[in-house]
């Protein structure tokens, strides 16, 4: 079995893979590492032969010699093509990271760049002949994905995990829109059984019951620990010297890299290519703080159209999900452009509902890249569709889910909170709950043409979602699986490596 390793994080994964050599035979051949776990310096010592690719330079479509001594010679294939255009949308859309003002990288230098990558990638799998990717999360970076799709076109096994509303805990997939009917033999098990309620709660994972008590309560208590970390950041890089510092101290002072070489990023610049792009501290932090000015206008732009929310009217919640991320691209599809969400809604609710439409607080958030992925316009479009109400950033999102009549989001937290408030949830992509029953997954004009009565006909039973909590807890993997998740898991590294082998020998044997 010859392996392609993407993006995985030193720790674990390196261990993770000398354990599927050495006892299952399972040959690393080729590497993508990131720049900050040491792993340029580790994978060849721990595997000598594999070929190593950096993490920026696949960003920015730069592959090691021995693949770009075949890319002349590898085409792309016109049946991939045709049959993978949605596709290709999605990844044109993922580029929106890599355009930090917004006008520097055209859909034609996209469009060269995906295709670029699939050229790459064809020479990497004709050159190596994989057997199997392993991905530790979901691919939703354009190379990454790229990678994903030639996998699914040529057949070949694609492992990855998509993670949960508990941190420690991931369910392995195959395939970046669903997870597949890995829980329903147990989840249906579960809740027809003569168990009761109370025993199902008393034996759930003692991890997921804490959260699942929180969200009952408060969201004070419920607060997930990312949205936590997200304001520290955010007062972080607000300010151009707090930027400044933190960017050369955590990452570029100490190797002394920035004053020769700028800021290792995958920006794309305006004039250059996005494989010559290289951007310097100071330009850096000027992008950075033209894109605070700009995230200021449009948060400004958003609270002028806010209303305040009236609960003696029928309306369902849509929080929207910050962009650009894995969370709605590639996990949610189509469904990316979030506007699609509430056009769906608004064909099929009833004429008497509202939608109440609530932004992503981290959308503005200085560290981040809310700025690429939004415009003036698009506030504008969703209030042209009469249902449509934008409620306040600061407003109580479990005071919007109780009393609301259902709540829609494409992947997101807010779907498994209201699964533990009782409430019937619509998603529109890749999520751990998918399978719950109180849950009605859209994926085309069938199932979007069945919303009305999804929630008109739904009833809460706290014994089915238990049954369905315990079928996660007994189906997903407990691993430190992704970079900063060790230190907040009092886990075994060796309880660890061994989940994360075991999920992927799983993976490899039925896919």
């Amino acid at each position: 079995m010859r392996v392609i390793y993407n993006t995985c994080f030193a720790d674990p994964w390196l261990k993770v893979a000398k354990k599927l050599k050495e006892e299952y035979g399972y040959k690393p051949v080729y590497w993508n590492g990131y720049e900050d776990d040491d792993s340029k310096r580790l994978v060849p010592q721990y595997f000598p032969d594999v070929i190593y690719h950096p993490y920026f330079d696949a960003w920015k479509g730069i592959f090691p010699k021995e693949i770009e001594d075949r890319f002349a010679q590898s085409y792309l294939n016109i049946n991939f093509l045709k049959d993978y255009a949605t596709y290709e949308l999605q990844a044109i859309k993922m580029m929106d990271r890599m355009d930090p003002d917004r006008h520097s990288f055209s859909f034609t230098e996209r469009q060269r760049h995906f295709r670029n990558m699939l050229k790459f990638w064809t020479a990497c799998i004709n050159y190596l002949k994989p057997d199997l990717v392993i991905s530790a999360i979901v691919p939703h970076r354009v190379y990454d994905y790229a990678l994903y799709l030639l996998c699914k076109f040529n057949n070949i096994k694609y492992a990855t995990f998509r993670d949960s509303a508990f941190s420690e805990r991931i369910i392995p997939v195959t395939d970046v829109t669903s997870i597949g009917n890995i829980l329903d033999k147990d989840y249906f098990s579960i809740y027809h059984s003569n168990v009761e309620p109370h025993a199902l709660k008393e034996n759930l994972d003692k991890n997921i019951l804490e959260r699942y008590e929180k969200v009952k309560k408060d969201y004070t208590l419920a607060e997930p620990d990312y949205m936590k970390q997200n304001v520290v950041l955010h007062k972080q890089m607000s300010g151009f010297f707090p930027l400044v510092k933190k960017y050369i101290n955590d990452r570029y002072f100490k190797k002394n890299e920035f004053l020769v070489n700028g800021i290792n990023t995958y920006h794309k610049q305006r004039g250059k290519s996005i494989e010559k792009s290289q951007i310097n501290t100071f330009k850096y932090s000027i992008i950075k703080l033209n894109a605070n000015t700009y995230r200021k206008k449009l948060k400004k732009h958003y609270r002028s159209l806010v209303v305040e929310p009236d609960f003696n009217h029928p309306y369902i919640i849509v929080n929207l999900h910050y962009q650009p991320e894995m969370t709605s691209n590639p996990s949610g599809d189509i469904f990316v452009d979030q506007r699609m969400c509430v056009e769906v809604l608004a064909k099929h609710l009833p004429s008497d509902y509202l939608i109440y439409v609530k932004e992503h607080p981290s959308q503005f958030f200085a560290h981040g890249e809310g700025h690429t992925s939004r415009t003036l316009e698009f506030y504008d479009d969703l209030t042209r569709y009469s249902q449509v109400r934008l409620m306040p950033l600061n407003y109580d999102p479990f005071t919007l889910i109780r009393n609301s009549q259902a709540v829609a989001t494409i992947t997101g937290t807010t779907g498994w909170e209201a699964m533990v408030l009782g409430k019937p949830v619509i998603i529109f992509g890749l999520s751990w709950y998918e399978k719950y029953s109180g849950v009605l997954k859209v994926v085309d004009e069938r199932t979007a043409s069945g919303i009305s009565q999804f929630i008109q006909n739904f009833k809460f039973d706290e014994k089915d979602l238990l049954a369905y909590l315990s079928a996660f807890s007994k189906m997903s993997v407990k691993a430190y699986y992704y970079r900063g998740l060790k230190h907040r898991m009092n886990q075994p590294e060796d309880e660890c490596v061994d989940n994360l082998a075991g999920s992927i020998i799983k993976i490899a044997s039925n896919a």
